[in-house]
């Protein structure tokens, strides 16, 4: 496919930004203790440090950066790092990190689907660009991106087909298209653009299973938010999301159970 059609197939999903901030917005605290990537817990760590992405004198870009733990790595690497995210409430959780390390992170808020690089000083400014199992990347415009960014590598960490024991069927119960869907286009959509914007990209996966706990009202909040982002629930759909929470959590605890395989790709753009 050409980049044109890529464009008219490849658009984003997210109809309700308001709740999307909002459920990223609360997931701030949880995503600023996350631990510190390594090559040994992080299959983009792992490439960026095999492929030599980073070092001394290079300039990063963590787009959709959460808690900016991938910004801090490159930092003590040697490099000028920057970090953006779309939500307020993250950025501000990482530059309170930033300040209890020392650090020197530039941390920037901003929506990726509408930042302009050329505004920010951002286009063919940056060695390493990476998009690490963020929302921010989710259609070809978000994508290309991505490379106008970069004068080096491109680095994109995406879950992909995901299933999950709760959230799979919360949206059969509201008729609400699973999100996973967009994920898994996003690979091959973004694959075909890598391509025919001269790189030559490189695929890697790892298999993980993730297990989340939530209280039950924390539940309710969670996955009301997150299906309301892509998909208009009206009162009785978020009747029928508590109703279905409360029946399956165990002890006033929702478990969520998702498989999911996780696919990198890289490249260096010409």
């Amino acid at each position: 496919m050409d980049i044109s059609t890529i464009r008219e197939l490849w658009k984003p999903n997210l109809r309700n930004p308001k709740a999307g901030i909002e459920w990223w917005n609360s997931k701030a605290d949880k995503f600023s203790v996350k631990e510190i990537p390594t090559a040994e817990n992080s299959i983009g760590m792992r490439i960026i440090q095999r492929e030599n992405m980073v070092c001394k004198g290079s300039r990063t870009l963590d787009v959709g950066c959460g808690g900016g733990r991938f910004s801090f790595v490159f930092e003590a690497m040697g490099a000028e790092a920057t970090a953006t995210d779309f939500s307020p409430e993250m950025i501000r959780k990482a530059m309170e990190n930033g300040k209890d390390r020392g650090s020197n992170v530039c941390f920037s808020a901003d929506n990726w689907h509408t930042v302009d690089l050329k505004e920010k000083s951002w286009e063919k400014q940056f060695d390493l660009v990476l998009a690490n199992m963020t929302p921010a990347v989710v259609s070809a415009d978000t994508f290309l991106k991505l490379i106008k960014a970069s004068r080096g590598w491109v680095l994109m960490v995406k879950p992909t087909r995901r299933t999950n024991l709760i959230l799979d069927e919360l949206n059969k119960l509201v008729n609400a298209e699973p999100d996973t869907k967009a994920l898994d286009e996003t690979m091959a959509y973004a694959f075909d653009l890598a391509w025919c914007t001269g790189g030559r990209p490189k695929l890697e996966y790892e298999e993980q299973i993730w297990k989340n706990d939530h209280l039950l009202e924390e539940a309710i909040k969670e996955y009301t938010l997150r299906i309301s982002s892509t998909h208009e629930l009206s009162d009785s759909d978020s009747e029928k999301i508590r109703e279905y929470l409360e029946s399956t959590a165990v002890d006033g605890i929702v478990h969520e159970n998702s498989s999911t395989t996780i696919a990198a790709m890289y490249w260096h753009v010409n």
